[in-house]
């Protein structure tokens, strides 16, 4: 079995979505974002591609992005000029950060293959750097908007992927593995323990058992409105939301998702639908939020109102808007053994074995249990619990 990170990412979000690709070999969607992507990689790997610490000038490189730029995917050619300005802006920032420091790699764009118990797993490293003190640096660029969360950096499989296959080619564990995320300019590193990597093995192993069992099952994760099979989905082929953003992804091809040959018309009844329900879900859910918080609230004020009549002895309490009036409630309870005492000699226990409120009740309502049994029954009442309510006082009515 041939494996990748790529794949065993996939498999992880969505089983199904690795199916599709992998296994059933069914098309992709041209992205953008892969693109651009590929087209900033191939730049670096020019920018350091050399046998001599001499790098290029800036205009150089930026003229090697327009050399090797892929424009697939995108709306349009605004939206292509766009990310096209956003990538020289990218790279000039990454050529003034490292260009003073900038050193011949080990290697650029290195290719591996590991053998693992009939398992080939192959990628390709970014750039591979030598420390000054002799060790290997890792560097993996990405082109992420934002930094993604530390769990997800730290339980990630790529980087204990690319510390097995540094190993494997230069016989030495690596020091330091660094994504390098373009787009916000910052640098996180780590490194990878024994036990990192055995976690890791674990992982690959385990999903190429269930790819072998043929696991296939849909995951829904956030990313699902990106995925290139949406319509195939078993989870989401018929939700208008999902759908909506899939079309506005560039993802579904709308005649499918809907009876209308005209696309144009049928994203925009996809949207429509979409955000009918959206607004409608944030509405409610906006009311449930206000509800418990003002039932939250409202309990601080039934509390700070009791405690105040508690401690003055009143009955009621006034506010500009109108009064308050308190009274006592009390919760009961039978005791069981003096019921049993008072009932079992009559040949009425029996009928209150569940002994509850409801029972007991029909038991008094009954014709038969009126007088002396009433008041005996209600001697076995015990008050178990004094609370207090609050309620509106009516205002007297003008005539």
């Amino acid at each position: 079995m041939r494996l990748s990170y790529s794949a065993i990412s996939t498999y992880q979000k969505c089983p199904l979505s690795y199916k599709f690709l992998y296994v059933d070999r069914l098309p992709t969607k041209p992205s953008h974002h892969l693109s651009f992507g590929s087209s900033i990689h191939s730049a670096l790997e020019f920018f350091y591609n050399v046998e001599v610490a001499e790098p290029c000038s800036l205009d150089r490189l930026l003229e090697e992005l327009d050399n090797v730029w892929l424009s697939e995917g995108y709306e349009n050619e605004s939206h292509e000029v766009q990310y096209k300005e956003k990538g020289r802006a990218i790279l000039t920032q990454f050529y003034n950060e490292n260009v003073l420091a900038f050193a011949v790699p080990i290697a650029v764009e290195k290719r591996f293959a590991l053998d693992m118990d009939g398992i080939t797993l192959s990628g390709i490293i970014d750039r591979v750097d030598r420390l000054s003190n002799g060790g290997i640096e890792i560097i993996d660029y990405k082109t992420n908007e934002k930094l993604p969360p530390k769990t997800k950096i730290n339980t990630d499989l790529q980087l204990p992927i690319y510390h097995m296959a540094i190993e494997e080619l230069y016989g030495t564990a690596p020091e330091k593995l660094t994504l390098y995320f373009l787009v916000p300019n910052r640098q996180i590193s780590t490194r990878k323990t024994k036990n990192d990597v055995t976690k890791a093995k674990d992982t690959i192993f385990k999903v190429a058992d269930n790819i072998r069992s043929k696991k296939f099952d849909p995951f829904k994760n956030p990313l699902c409105p990106w995925c290139d099979f949406i319509e195939l989905c078993p989870l989401h082929k018929d939700d208008p939301v999902i759908l909506a953003r899939a079309a506005a992804n560039g993802k579904t091809s709308t005649g499918k998702s809907l009876k209308t040959a005209e696309p144009k018309a049928a994203i925009e009844e996809l949207k429509k639908s979409a955000t009918e329900i959206e607004n409608a879900v944030d509405e409610y859910l906006e009311l449930i939020e206000k509800i418990n918080g003002a039932r939250s609230r409202l309990g601080e004020l039934q509390s700070i109102i009791h405690n105040y009549c508690e401690s003055n002895g009143l009955a009621s309490v006034s506010g500009t808007r109108g009064e308050l009036s308190r009274e006592a409630r009390k919760t009961t309870h039978y005791n069981i053994d003096k019921l049993r005492e008072l009932l079992e000699p009559r040949g009425l226990w029996e009928k209150v074995l569940d002994v509850n409120g409801h029972l007991l009740k029909k038991l008094l309502d009954d014709a038969s249990s009126q007088g002396e049994l009433r008041k005996i029954i209600e001697t076995a009442k015990e008050v178990e619990e004094i609370s207090y309510v609050l309620y509106v006082k009516d205002e007297p009515t003008e005539e």
